[in-house]
């Protein structure tokens, strides 16, 4: 095997929370697109077509052996508590999702369109007159929460402790390969609620998906506990931070691009193509780990079956080769026929049109009751974790008004 030169290094538990991730990620791209890194004993792939070939090939690319790369395992061990289909490769997670999709529908999503629309103005109407918030912990934090709340027919009152939990389960410490503390305390206080939940749940009640699921079956098959605790976890941690991340992630790169932000403002139907950039450009999943089932060879480089490697999508989807000479370019006008911030494939996100939908929603609204606001970007905090990136604080500034 051929170790990538030194200034190449990279390790994702060694950003500090003020460095820009895509420096890293675009000479990884551009000068070892098959990089193996000997100390984590990881190999990275950062070009679309690698990355989305990847995500094409279950077969050879496996879910199996974890999605992170501080929770990869040998494949074919998994949880004893609770098992995601985002760690299934098919057939079991084509059963698997078959089951979901039944219940989480595309009609479904489209009928959230005005509680969305609630939720978020509800948020705002808190901070409307005060002209300055921190836009993560009064908007964006909360907000997709209670969409996923609602959809899962979770009580008001135990919402902020769900956030909390999901908050706490993504945070990683600069540096450690360890999962902290905090994040586990975080998973196993999520995981214990939805224990507790589920036994007071009565199938096919119309209170929610996790009763829709209890009372389901498709041919012949439904979800055991087990997979119906995965579900809820997945549901939570990943409707929460993507959307939360998405959001804050849009405001932040509009706050630079002023006159980006001035032409959502004068024409909202600009917004749903402002969405795809932000997911393109800064989306806040920035890589998938994948276990090799094969040997192959990519870039002349031996990569062997049971090694590990990292999907960069964040680099992927800044590749000059699918988006051109301007991929580095942050552009609402910008029309890609396709990205990879929502996977490729079998795992293509379930919840796709859920967040697209909550992107554009909140967007819509941030711009309207919003319009002039300014990000105070000397005490703007980032998100600290492997795989996910965003802003934990987001201070803003904008008229005040009142109603």
């Amino acid at each position: 095997m051929t170790t990538a030169t030194s200034d190449l290094v990279y390790n994702p538990y060694a950003f500090s929370v003020h460095d820009d991730p895509y420096s890293t990620y675009r000479r990884l791209r551009d000068d070892a697109p098959a990089y193996w890194n000997p100390e984590l004993r990881f190999w990275a792939l950062s070009r679309f077509d690698d990355v989305l070939e990847a995500f094409r090939d279950f077969e050879t690319f496996s879910s199996a052996g974890g999605i992170a790369l501080e929770n990869r395992r040998p494949i074919g061990k998994v949880s004893p508590d609770f098992q995601t289909m985002i760690e299934l490769d098919p057939p079991e997670h084509t059963a698997f999702r078959k089951l979901v999709a039944r219940v989480f529908t595309t009609r479904r999503v489209s009928e959230m369109e005005g509680e969305i629309r609630r939720i978020v103005d509800g948020y705002i109407d808190a901070v409307v007159a005060r002209g300055a918030c921190d836009l993560v912990t009064d908007i964006t934090g909360p907000f997709p929460m209670d969409v996923i709340s609602a959809l899962l027919g979770i009580a008001e009152a135990d919402r902020p402790r769900l956030r909390g939990y999901a908050d706490q389960i993504l945070v990683r410490e600069d540096g450690a390969m360890s999962i902290p503390k905090a994040s586990l305390d975080g998973m196993f206080g999520l995981l214990q609620y939805f224990i507790d939940d589920l036994p007071h749940r009565t199938p096919g009640d119309g209170s929610g998906i996790i009763a829709d699921l209890l009372g389901l079956e498709v041919e012949g098959r439904a979800l055991s506990e087990t997979e119906l605790l995965g579900f809820c976890m997945l549901f939570v941690i990943a409707g929460h931070e993507t959307t939360t991340k998405m959001v804050a992630n849009a405001v932040e790169l509009l706050s630079r691009h002023p006159e980006q932000r001035d032409a959502l403002v004068a024409e909202p139907a600009l917004i749903a193509g402002a969405v795809e950039e932000v997911l393109r450009f800064h989306n806040s999943t920035q890589y998938m780990h994948r276990t090799i089932t094969r040997d192959i060879e990519r870039h002349g480089h031996a990569m062997r079956a049971g090694e590990s490697v990292l999907l960069l999508i964040g680099a992927a989807n800044h590749d000059p080769r699918e988006f051109g000479a301007t991929a580095e370019e942050f552009d609402i006008l910008r029309r890609p026929e396709r990205h990879l911030a929502f996977g490729y494939g079998a795992h293509f996100c379930l919840g796709a049109a859920l967040a697209r939908m909550e992107g554009k929603v909140a967007l819509e609204q941030v711009h309207r009751r919003l319009p002039d606001y300014r990000v105070d970007h000397d005490r703007k905090v980032r998100f600290h974790s492997s795989n996910v990136t965003g802003w934990t604080k987001l201070p803003i500034t904008f008229t005040p008004t009142h109603g």
